[in-house]
């Protein structure tokens, strides 16, 4: 079957400086130089003559600077830069051509209905990077760190994604399946030429290298992706308590800018408000949520439910009192319909003169015997630095080198979770002496499962759900 010759234009929407349209295949560099005419090329000393091209054959990783044309009236549709990248060495290991011209909207989609009109296809989301794997230039996992270094939130991030990129990643799945295949070999001959082992096979070895090769490492991977990729999906903190009680003043604070409204009437929130910000390299996706109470409004009810939505899925909740208001009963209720959350107690409005002060920290609220909490005025912007550090360090309560660059994503946990249970099983088969040909089986699936991790045997609709995440031009 005859591989089709894919264009987009590789780089964000708008106007700008730069914008290029990439072209991949087997017939993109003669459509690339069907529309390109390049200035001065016969007194360039990096081309020669060929009789399939013309009188230009552009060096490979070589700029030329010329003119884009329409191809048929020879209009002149820009000034630009043209490279070549022949296969393998380019992003898809085919032939790769790039035309850098200025960035306008109208000019880059008439560049790119010129090239269609020559027999370019428009490449599909993350087409170009799902060539560069099918042709074995990347694994699974180098693959799908192209889109996350994309939408890296902060530079933990970005070093994670560049420790995939780089295959350091890859190398810790080969490695587990290395483990998997000498000790499935191992178990396969056992079954199939007994008499050649010497003496009775060491089942305590074998399930010694189970729990220390294998099981204690996946359980690692998989506890590194539940305690740490928050760095690249961002913290969810949610921003909780009664009305008026200062939470969308704490908001625009934390955020620096006013995206809630602040005003003295309870119930203004009613609707969830979301914002992203930075701290000590941890990306936050912040939500200013309807302040909780009885007998709300049918308006606020819903307000109220969609907080509710939102708190089960926090990663931290910043709950928040006014320090110029007792303890109520609703309150105690709150926070004990919450404590299964990780929960920073946020005491707001210290400013107040005190006589005016009426919190007491209630003996419930006390969290490992203290009464940890952060005290601010979002009004005055006092104690906001003592907020981020604590949430910062919530954040990093685990016992993990957060230097680690090696983080799993949600796929690779989902596959490392089904290994492990199978692996369990070939233990527990081991442990108890059940015939070999079952242990293998178990064997066997978890290969199948770490396999999928870097691609070997991936399945194509998981392949056309991981690249749909990806932009056109990627």
């Amino acid at each position: 079957m005859k591989v089709s010759t894919i264009a987009a234009i590789a780089t964000p929407p708008g106007h700008g400086g730069i914008g290029i349209i990439k072209i991949s295949g087997p017939d993109a560099i003669a459509i690339g130089l069907s529309v390109f005419r390049p200035i001065a090329a016969s007194h360039d000393s990096n081309h020669h003559a060929d009789p399939g091209l013309g009188s230009f054959y552009p060096k490979s990783r070589y700029l030329y600077y010329g003119h884009v044309v329409d191809g048929v009236s020879e209009r002149i549709l820009d000034e630009a830069l043209f490279v070549v990248m022949r296969a393998p060495c380019s992003y898809t290991a085919e032939d790769v051509v790039e035309i850098q011209s200025h960035a306008g909207p109208v000019l880059l989609k008439t560049i790119l209905r010129v090239l269609i009109k020559k027999g370019v296809r428009l490449a599909e989301p993350g087409e170009f990077t799902r060539r560069a794997f099918l042709n074995g230039r990347l694994d699974l996992t180098q693959a799908e760190a192209v889109v996350d270094i994309i939408n890296a939130r902060s530079e933990k991030a970005v070093d994670m994604a560049m420790a995939q990129i780089s295959g350091e990643f890859h190398f810790v799945i080969q490695s587990l399946r290395s483990v998997l295949l000498e000790i499935l070999t191992y178990i396969e001959a056992a079954i199939d030429f007994p008499d050649e082992l010497d003496g009775d096979i060491d089942v305590k070895l074998l399930i010694a290298r189970l729990d220390d090769e294998l099981i204690a490492k996946i359980k690692k991977l998989i506890a590194r992706c539940e305690e740490l990729s928050f760095f690249r999906e961002g913290l969810k903190i949610v921003i909780v308590g009664g009305p008026n009680v200062g939470k969308s003043s704490l908001m625009n604070r934390l955020i620096n800018k006013e995206r809630s409204i602040v005003t003295d009437i309870p119930g203004t929130t009613r609707d969830f408000i979301e914002d992203s910000f930075i701290v000590n390299g941890v990306p936050l996706v912040l939500t200013d949520t309807a302040g909780i109470h009885e007998n709300p409004d049918s308006v606020e009810q819903i307000g109220i439910e969609k907080a509710w939505e939102y708190i089960s899925g926090a990663d931290i909740l910043l709950y928040t009192v006014d320090a110029g208001k007792s303890v109520t009963p609703d309150d105690l209720d709150l926070f004990k319909k919450l404590q299964h959350k990780k929960i920073i107690i946020v005491i707001n409005k210290i400013d107040l003169p005190e006589e005016q002060i009426r919190f007491d920290f209630p003996r419930q609220w006390h969290q490992n015997g203290k009464n940890d909490c952060s005290r601010i005025s979002a009004l005055h912007n006092q104690g906001l630095d003592d907020l981020k550090a604590r949430i910062a360090e919530t954040a990093f309560n685990s016992d993990f080198n957060v230097e680690d660059k090696i983080v799993p994503n949600l796929r690779h946990k989902l596959s490392l979770e089904k290994a492990l249970l199978s692996l369990g099983s070939a233990r527990a088969g081991l442990d108890q002496s059940i015939p070999f040909e079952l242990v293998s089986i178990d064997l066997k699936s978890s290969l199948d499962a770490v396999s999928d991790i870097t691609g070997e045997n991936i399945k194509p609709d998981i392949l056309d759900n991981i690249f749909s995440r990806f932009c056109i031009g990627k």
